[in-house]
């Protein structure tokens, strides 16, 4: 059974939830300055997501610049989504129909997601236990 959740998903919800995850201490510009607390959006054509412009560097970025959703189309809720069903398992070709994203272009987000989570939670390498000798 295929249910349009995201009709039910708050945006502005799904937005600082990406926030939090994407970016822990908060967003930002691509050259590593702060984000002003009383600065105002660049651009609000997409709102929530703002489209922000440094006042150090003139750089415009926003909540997606720098990670593996940037120059995406997709609405918040779309992304948590994908997020969501990628960690329960769900099958692409049903999380592509469940959602109406193209198959293959969720494919190549979800293989690109599994190398970056690979590289960033690989094992650690095992190290002898203390006292232990071996033979």
């Amino acid at each position: 059974m295929i249910f349009p959740i995201t009709d039910l998903m708050d945006e502005q919800a799904c937005y600082a939830f990406l926030l939090q995850t994407l970016h822990p201490d908060g967003l930002h510009c691509p050259h590593g300055h702060a984000l002003p607390p009383d600065q105002a959006a660049h651009d609000r054509h997409r709102a929530p997501i703002l489209d922000e412009r440094c006042r150090t560097c003139g750089a415009v970025f926003n909540l997606f610049s720098g990670t593996l959703w940037s120059n995406s189309r997709y609405r918040c809720s779309i992304i948590v989504q994908i997020l969501r069903a990628i960690a329960q398992g769900t099958p692409t070709q049903h999380l592509a129909n469940e959602l109406g994203i193209d198959r293959g272009h969720l494919l190549s987000r979800r293989h690109a997601m599994q190398v970056l989570l690979a590289r960033r939670l690989s094992p650690l390498t095992p190290t002898p236990r203390s006292g232990h000798r071996g033979r």
